[in-house]
């Protein structure tokens, strides 16, 4: 059998991480999406004005494009881990805003509640 030398025997996801920012095709296809989003929502506001299922598209469009144009910016820091974050954290919030989704009126339970968890969280941290 033979033997790959060492740079040879990457995975492909070693390879993604290693690229810079500038040469990643995800990337560069997140803006193109972007900004075909946002020429659509120009273009339809232009040319149909006030119309109920235009206004619809173009911000559908508009946020949609905004949205895309925002993960193009964050892209570079979404590759890395949040290692100041602690993992109890990121679950408790995503409990919580589910949580506050269906119930508005617990977001006075559910505040609390996240920032005990992450009091916890760091406590534990701590003791590591």
């Amino acid at each position: 059998m033979k033997r790959l030398p060492p740079s040879d025997r990457r995975s492909d996801i070693d390879r993604s991480s290693t690229d810079s920012p500038a040469t990643d095709p995800r990337r560069l296809m997140v803006l193109v999406i972007s900004i075909v989003l946002l020429v659509a929502c120009g273009v339809v506001t232009w040319k149909f004005g006030s119309d109920g299922s235009a206004r619809f598209l173009s911000a559908a469009t508009g946020r949609v494009g905004l949205l895309m144009a925002a993960l193009w910016l964050a892209w570079p820091s979404l590759k890395k881990p949040a290692r100041w974050l602690p993992p109890g954290i990121a679950v408790a919030g995503v409990i919580g805003l589910a949580v506050i989704a269906v119930r508005p009126q617990l977001a006075l339970v559910v505040f609390p509640a996240i920032a005990t968890v992450g009091a916890i969280t760091v406590f534990v941290r701590g003791l590591r």
